[in-house]
């Protein structure tokens, strides 16, 4: 082959790659631009240096050598170093873009394909003979149609289609009055939401239901959390917003209707950064949404739906909730753990209730199992429930600041959204979640956290899930309360708030 034709099939062969470089190149410019979390800056910046590169490819692959000693031996190594640095972009690039699409699939997925799970179940008395719906299908089924009724038929009817027959049921006024009419024989099984389970063992008498029962059937009915639920028209990277934090007590990995073990208040003014945690005790005794002026505890509203939830709080505080971003055990301990762990100070050492772990006075590095028995923790303190409220306020300020860093975001953006899929939910949308984190890479600024916890007198009373018996509940403290609400307007109306503000000096309900 003639050096001409060598040469002609080389800048063939170099035009191809430099072709498929830049390609693959734009694509993946085009998938951030897409993506729409990095700032303006940053776009330009990658721009850039991918057409820094391809030009540095193509000075290789076609200037000239002059010195005419070692001429064939320099040319080559130019081309080498060409091909070897457009390998390694395309490579990046084709790496970089598969993930960025991973991070685009898991955030819309994240915001809108959530599925919640009610599992109703069909309860006989652990002794009872009959093994399945089939052998039960002439006994009489206990119900209640005041609660969570539209589930119940879902499930009466799949009993029906599997026991081949219409069963006989018998109406009781609430879930409480249904399990008595089980022991007692008044019924032979009772058809029941699960999410009720953990009500029913928190009244005297009934701690051991789960031991005292089995169930014939269960019938799991999944719903699913869209995307765009909320009302809102806020910019949240301007508009003050308000945000509500629930905990659900389940340990799958998958969201499951049931109480609601944290529930706190996120009060955000993306223009001062000043961000407010308000902590309501889940035994608080409270007007909910869905139980026409009867009393409940706040934690039973995780029963009745997130949007009962966020109403009871809404009305307690007198400030509309805008979104929810609800987490179960599972997703808290991934949530922590994809982020690199999280920093606390504890006020003392304890050995926590669940798992043992020790936790010292002073400073503590926490992983996600640890930070969770921290949180729950409250046998190991004098005031209960208030210091597990402070626990969770207080990871949660470890968590934002944590992720607040934009190296924590850039570096693990995809596996901090990927570890909670199925186990997180939100009603923000995929753009306004990648709005927020595009403001915070924008500005790098940090936030002024702050906390406040009501309190209130312990009690016992008929709650609206159980009324034929008393429960322990929190009476409010109508003082904290207002001075919550003081609180709420300081940061909407764009002040910053102090570590004095939180300690409610010498103010009174007016």
């Amino acid at each position: 082959m003639t050096k001409e034709k060598k040469k002609s099939k080389w800048k063939a062969i170099a035009g191809a790659i430099l072709v498929l470089q830049l390609l693959i190149s734009a694509a993946a410019l085009g998938i951030v631009i897409w993506l729409n979390i990095l700032p303006v800056t940053y776009v330009i910046l990658i721009g850039l240096v991918l057409v820094w590169l391809l030009t540095f490819v193509y000075y290789f692959f076609y200037s000239g050598v002059k010195k005419k000693e070692k001429k064939k031996t320099k040319v080559y190594i130019k081309r080498s170093v060409g091909c070897t640095v457009s390998a390694i972009v395309i490579v990046l690039c084709i790496v970089a873009s598969s993930a960025l699409v991973k991070v685009g699939d898991t955030l819309r997925d994240v915001a809108s394909n959530v599925i919640v799970t009610d599992t109703v179940s069909a309860y006989v008395l652990a002794e009872n003979p009959a093994q399945t719906v089939v052998d039960a299908k002439d006994y009489v089924f206990g119900i209640t149609e005041k609660y969570d009724y539209e589930h119940t038929q879902k499930a009466i009817e799949q009993i029906n289609e599997t026991a081949g027959t219409t069963i006989r049921t018998l109406a009781y006024d609430n879930v409480l009055e249904l399990v008595k009419a089980l022991y007692s024989g008044s019924v032979d099984a009772i058809i029941l939401n699960a999410a009720y389970i953990d009500v029913i063992e928190a009244q005297d008498g009934y701690e051991t239901f789960s031991k005292k029962t089995r169930t014939l059937f269960d019938h799991e009915i999944e719903s699913v959390v869209a995307e765009g639920s909320q009302t809102t028209q806020k910019d949240i990277t301007k508009d003050p917003f308000v945000v509500y934090i629930s905990g659900s007590d389940t340990r799958n990995f998958k969201l499951a209707t049931s109480r609601s073990d944290v529930n706190i208040l996120v009060v955000v003014n993306p223009q001062t950064k000043q961000v407010l945690l308000i902590n309501t005790p889940r035994d608080y005794y409270v007007e909910t949404s869905v139980s026409n002026g009867q009393k409940d505890k706040l934690t039973h509203c995780g029963i009745y739906g997130i949007d009962c939830s966020m109403a009871t709080l809404g009305n307690l505080y007198d400030e509309p909730v805008d979104y929810y971003a609800q987490i179960n055990f599972s997703g808290f301990e991934t949530l922590v753990d994809a982020i690199g762990g999280i920093t606390v100070e504890s006020e003392k050492a304890f050995r926590t209730s669940e798992g043992g772990y020790y936790i010292s006075q002073g400073t503590n590095q926490l992983n996600g199992t640890v930070a969770l028995s921290y949180v729950r923790e409250r046998k190991a303190f004098a005031d209960g429930d208030n210091s597990r409220g402070r626990h969770q306020m207080q990871v949660i300020e470890a968590i934002i600041s944590k992720v607040s860093s934009g190296t924590t975001i850039l570096s693990n953006y995809s596996g901090i959204l990927d570890s909670m899929s199925g186990m997180f939910s939100t009603s923000m949308s995929s753009g306004e979640i990648s709005s927020l984190v595009k403001m915070q890479l924008s500005d790098m600024a940090s936030w002024n956290v702050k906390s406040f916890a009501v309190s209130g007198t312990g009690s016992s009373q008929p709650t609206y899930s159980m009324p034929s018996k008393r429960s322990y509940v929190m009476i409010p403290d109508e003082t904290q309360i207002e001075y919550a609400k003081l609180l709420v307007n300081k940061v909407v109306d764009g002040m910053t708030l102090t570590d004095a503000d939180m300690e409610m000096p010498q103010y009174s309900a007016q």
